[in-house]
């Protein structure tokens, strides 16, 4: 079906509109798509369950004003009605939580869209796992679980020096936690199951292997035009760097053109198919094996991926150093590009994202002073208090730098030593 033989949406000029996206649980607000979508001439419609079938954390969500209609969500044959009433000639998902009935309303619209009944395998690690697996893609060894008995006894079969212990659903903000011992499993799993059904409605949990310490992000957008393959393409990839607790230091934008970000690219391309994503962005995580046991001729192994839009505080900068906003791709998997397309034009800048852990005295001062460091290019500070049950580690503050890369260093250096000098933090500058 073409992408723009809908009827206009009621109420507006048929000539007036390119086209309708309906954006489907957009619950950490309006993202990308209003504004991406708007630069084409197309509306965007935003479709959002009810209170009471939403996860706990986004119950009290408002609909971001940036959309143009509203429709509430109370069964899928209502929704797909009024949705094909309005026009409607894209569906995507506006959170990890809409891919499930962003792909049941698409695929009843027969527009472009992923086979509903293999959600799971866009959004879970331990299904993704088991289905990469199948096609001989490395992940990592592990277990997907409600239950505590079944994870310690997994741990006992398979003895390591140390596991990870994270929610199923991908795309939460809920970081995974290191475990050296079954008492550590024991002690974190009742709070990681609140947070991941707070944040997912989804209570399982994923014990697996230790990671390599060297880690990458890779954002991708998959375009399928009628009767071809998917085209997979990388819009950004991050070299990522965590600490010995496993959680994330810092992460580094990588050159498009070098040969590990190719290599990447190449193990993304065989992750997406196996997972089935045919169209629309995804954020994976990857790493290269180098523990023991491991076997890097195998190639990169996938820690996860997600197949929904990833806003981060640094897409500002990114689009900067890059020349073009990266949604400005994804959005070729719904609307057909130009005849003449927008040519990036890199910079060259270099980008870092920086991940704090200040404490609540030092956090007012600090964000101050961050801003004033000529690389700052932003800065987010997490709340003081989560909103949801207590978190297994705190939430941790994030600085992107951005320039010349002996500028972009020397400052963040400059952080690290700040952060390292608890006497200076107390007392302030």
């Amino acid at each position: 079906m073409p992408l723009h033989s809908a009827p206009a949406p009621v109420g507006v000029r048929g000539d007036s509109v390119a086209g309708v996206a309906a954006v489907v649980a957009p619950y950490d607000g309006a993202g990308p798509y209003p504004l991406a979508f708007a630069r084409h001439g197309w509306r965007t419609i935003a479709v959002v369950p009810e209170p009471n079938a939403r996860p706990l954390a986004y119950h009290e969500a408002p609909v971001p004003k940036e959309f143009t209609a509203t429709v509430v969500h109370r069964g899928l044959r209502r929704t797909v009605k009024a949705l094909r009433a309005m026009g409607v000639s894209a569906v995507v998902a506006g959170s990890v939580g809409g891919i499930h009935l962003a792909e049941r309303i698409a695929w009843q619209l027969a527009l472009p869209g992923a086979d509903p009944v293999s959600w799971l395998l866009r959004c879970d690690r331990g299904a993704q796992a088991e289905a990469l697996a199948a096609h001989g893609v490395p992940a990592p060894r592990g277990i997907r679980t409600t239950s505590l008995a079944d994870a310690l006894t997994w741990a006992k079969t398979c003895p390591l020096p140390g596991y990870l212990l994270a929610p199923a659903a991908t795309g939460i903000p809920v970081e995974a936690v290191a475990c050296t011992s079954e008492l550590q499993i024991s002690s974190v799993w009742p709070a990681l199951r609140r947070l991941a059904a707070f944040y997912s409605g989804n209570a399982h949990l994923v014990l697996t292997e230790p990671l390599p310490l060297r880690q990458y992000t890779l954002n991708t957008s998959t375009t399928a035009r009628p009767g071809q393959r998917p085209e997979h393409a990388v819009t950004d990839a991050w070299a990522d760097t965590c600490g010995a607790d496993g959680q994330m230091e810092r992460t580094d934008l990588m050159p498009a053109g070098g040969l590990l970000t190719r290599a990447l690219s190449m193990a993304a391309a065989r992750t997406l198919n196996a997972l089935g994503v045919v169209c629309g962005p995804a954020t994976l995580r990857l790493a290269y094996p180098t523990g023991e046991g491991m076997d890097a001729a195998d190639g990169p192994m996938v820690i996860s991926a997600v197949a929904a839009p990833v806003a981060t505080v640094a897409d500002e900068a990114l689009a900067a150093a890059m020349g073009r906003d990266r949604y400005t791709d994804v959005l070729d998997a719904w609307i057909p590009p130009s005849r003449a397309p927008l040519v990036p034009a890199p910079t060259g800048q270099y980008i870092v994202r920086a991940r704090l852990h200040p404490s609540p005295a030092t956090r007012p001062w600090l964000g101050r002073f961050l801003r004033q460091l000529p690389t700052v290019a932003a800065v987010r500070e997490s709340p003081e208090s989560p909103p949801a049950p207590s978190a297994p580690t705190p939430a941790a503050d994030e600085v992107v730098l951005s320039g010349d890369p002996r500028e972009t260093e020397r400052d963040y250096r400059l952080i690290r030593a700040l952060e390292r000098t608890e006497q200076f933090l107390k007392d302030g500058p």
